[in-house]
């Protein structure tokens, strides 16, 4: 073998050995894409806004971004806490309600770090495929997971005893395919010959008067949040009160566990 030949060999030969190592060391896009990473307080406070919402929840970093305006609150409710620790408004949400089971395992979705500083379990973090992967797969399961999809199909209506004022919640919630596909709530009122003379969905004067005590919130965005979050959530218990609706709250899962106790 020529001069030539021989270093063109061991040049070809140190090429192979250093991709080889460069690719045994460093660990592939799929390997890290699940990982999750520090995040500063300073990273943290730069994600303040509506257009990117960053929280902080027991340690954890989460951008919430795009559940906004999926979130059965005011946006103001959420955006108060962007960029910033939020896990006081997460495990009290009004009243010392913490946010339910479902709530927090939609979490999973969101998660992008860890808190600088922050106690947690990085073994368990830095797992491939956090948040929708294999992470959310492990996770224990809950009230949602074990209601969902087990209702005959049909209608089934509730309907609660006069208050004081004469008025009374009703709900009518539909399955299909074994699923919740449409809730209606409302509370009415009726006259001498059964006939509906009162919604309060439609009362205007009593939405006002609910606004200025509960900073916002009215039975106008109350009533189909909590529709919208037993249709996504698939059992009553998957419903979170709303902060300033609790009273609401409590109506609504009545009747609707009421309800579905015969759509088993």
């Amino acid at each position: 073998m020529n001069k030539f030949a021989y270093s063109a060999l061991v040049a070809f030969v140190s090429s192979l050995l250093t991709l080889i190592t460069i690719v045994w060391v460093v660990p592939t896009v799929a390997e890290t894409e699940g990982k999750v990473r520090e995040i500063s307080l300073d990273e943290l406070a730069s994600h303040n806004t509506a257009d990117s919402c960053w929280k902080e929840i027991e340690g954890l970093v989460y951008d919430v971004t795009d559940f906004i305006d999926r979130h059965p609150t005011p946006a103001s409710v959420m955006t108060e806490w962007c960029g910033r620790p939020s896990t006081e408004g997460w495990v009290d949400k009004g009243n010392g309600r913490p946010h339910s089971a479902g709530a927090e395992a939609l979490l999973d979705d969101f998660l992008v770090g860890y808190l600088a500083g922050a106690d947690v379990d990085l073994d368990a973090l830095n797992q491939p495929a956090t948040g929708s992967g294999a992470a959310s797969a492990e996770r224990p399961a809950t009230a949602v997971d074990a209601g969902a999809g087990r209702y005959r199909d049909g209608s089934y209506y509730a309907e609660a005893e006069p208050g004081s004022r004469g008025t009374f919640g009703i709900i009518e919630i539909t399955v299909k395919g074994n699923r919740i596909v449409g809730v209606y709530y409302d509370e009415l009122s009726r006259d001498e010959d059964g006939t509906v003379n009162y919604r309060k969905s439609a009362d205007m004067n009593y939405a006002e008067r609910w606004r200025r005590v509960s900073g916002g919130v009215t039975q106008l965005s109350t009533y189909p949040a909590y529709e919208q979050m037993l249709i996504e959530q698939g059992v009553p218990e998957g419903v979170d009160a709303i902060s300033g609706a609790t009273g609401a709250y409590d109506a609504f899962v009545g009747l609707a566990t009421e309800a579905l106790s015969t759509a088993r």
